[in-house]
């Protein structure tokens, strides 16, 4: 059979359908990358079998669906409904990623069929998640980005002296380093990638917690510098926007202007993004996860209320991201109504109440109480204590105690390590693969705002039975 002629063109014109259902696999993948817990649906019976793509102009649209949750996904003609695992709507954030995946995916595409039309070879360079996130945050030389983040990877499978490594690179936005502007990058000076790597004592030099790697505009490595001392010089003590585990604040202030960008690559082998002032990206479990710290914040302080003391909200939030960082599971639940919640989730021998009341339950002689009563009998030490009164270290030991923190809106703590009463209801809502502190979480969200730390790090945000976000 005679092939096809492109109309207008004297050569032979070729279907584009195969790679058109490579593109609609590659959609699907990314998004199960970024999002692993939502849903695409493709609405109606099938897919165009011939779709031959274009290159003057995107092969997609995506538009919010009426009810404000899911978002309706046009993909080189098909309609693909992306629903989130919870019933909230997406945060500006995450919108934002589902529509830059989209765009490089197309821009991919594009390039494959029509190089003279837009000449983005890098798009090809590096892992497509990278070039994502790089998309994404849009800083400026964004090539050095996915560089810096393949030697991190790279880096997290070596040793020094039978010891994991950790790292840092500052990428500069300035064409010259704002703390040394007197200082010259040499023209021979190495590029900072994947090669470095290879150079066992680059390790040596830099930690990422204390010491960071300077990269200039062009990608080079200029030189090792302190953190601390680099962010105090260029940005002062100017407070954050948004919490950021205590050991990375000064990582998180040191992008908070001049477009510079941070990654670290912790001693537990995750590599966290810093961009704007915030903790923007953490890679870990073989995946990319989108932080967004100050929307995450402002949802948890709108539960909390404007009622609560100056400083309760964030306060508990530290802590839980500060266990979050030492992989120290906890959950803390704050109570809308303590008078009708606390004795349907907390038994009496858990709670915080006066030491100074007898209990008959508890021994006079404490010398071998049993473990429930030894507890109780140290309540004296909190007692009638407000989580403004407790020193951040003591707060986040009390939070990592097995079981729950309970507090109140006034910011009274009324117990901790305490084994939450959950109904049989409860129990039956979680999914079945979810753990006893997730299912403790769900069912204390009905009496206010709970906040879940899990030992593999990830921190998440409960409300009236339903996960709302997850960091």
């Amino acid at each position: 059979m005679r092939e096809p002629m492109a109309p207008g063109h004297d050569r032979p014109f070729r279907s584009n359908s195969r790679l058109v259902g490579l593109y609609h696999s590659l959609l699907r993948q990314q998004l199960d990358h970024f999002f692993p817990d939502a849903r695409l649906h493709l609405e109606g019976d099938r897919s165009p079998i011939h779709f031959e793509g274009r290159i003057d102009r995107p092969n997609y649209t995506i538009q919010g669906d009426p009810d404000g949750i899911d978002l309706i996904i046009d993909w080189f003609g098909s309609r693909y409904s992306f629903q989130p695992v919870s019933p909230v709507p997406l945060l500006a954030s995450e919108r934002k990623l589902v529509e830059t995946i989209a765009r490089v995916l197309d821009l991919r595409f594009r390039t494959l069929i029509g190089a003279d039309a837009i000449d983005r070879t890098e798009l090809f360079d590096y892992a497509l998640e990278d070039v994502i996130v790089t998309e994404f945050l849009d800083p400026p030389s964004p090539m050095r980005l996915p560089v810096a983040m393949e030697a991190m990877r790279m880096a997290a499978l070596s040793t020094y002296e039978d010891r994991r490594v950790s790292s840092g690179a500052l990428l500069l936005g300035t064409e010259h380093d704002p703390a040394f502007p007197d200082r010259t990058n040499p023209p021979d000076a190495p590029r900072y990638n994947v090669r470095l790597t290879s150079i066992k004592i680059i390790h040596r030099l830099c930690d990422g917690l204390r010491t960071v790697f300077v990269v200039d505009h062009r990608g080079d490595l200029a030189w090792a510098v302190d953190i601390g001392r680099w962010t105090e010089r260029v940005q002062g003590h100017a407070p954050l926007s948004a919490p950021c585990p205590r050991r990375y604040e000064h990582h998180a202030r040191a992008t908070r202007t001049g477009d510079h960008v941070g990654l670290v690559l912790t001693p537990s082998q995750e590599i966290k993004v810093f961009a704007g002032g915030t903790l923007s990206f953490a890679f870990s479990n073989a995946r990319w996860r989108l932080m967004d710290v100050p929307s995450k914040f402002d949802a948890w302080c709108r539960a909390v209320g404007d009622a609560a003391p100056p400083g309760l909200a964030s306060r508990l939030f530290q802590a839980a991201m500060n266990l979050s960082e030492d992989r120290v599971g906890a959950l803390i639940v704050l109570l809308r109504d303590p008078e009708e919640s606390l004795p349907q989730l907390v038994a009496p021998g858990d709670r915080i109440e006066d030491h100074l009341a007898p209990d008959p339950d508890v021994p006079s002689e404490t010398d071998h109480l049993p473990p429930r009563m030894a507890k109780r009998a140290l309540h004296h030490l909190i007692f009638s204590r407000r989580i403004a009164d407790l020193d951040a270290s003591v707060l986040e030991a009390l939070a990592g105690v097995d079981g729950a923190v309970v507090v109140d809106r006034r910011g009274n703590l009324l117990a901790f390590g305490a084994i939450l009463r959950i109904t049989p209801e409860a129990i039956l809502a979680a999914r079945a693969s979810e753990g006893a502190r997730t299912v403790a979480a769900l069912a204390a969200s009905y009496h206010g705002p709970v906040l879940k730390v899990s030992q593999d790090g990830v921190l998440s945000m409960y409300l009236g039975g339903r996960r709302v976000w997850e960091l």
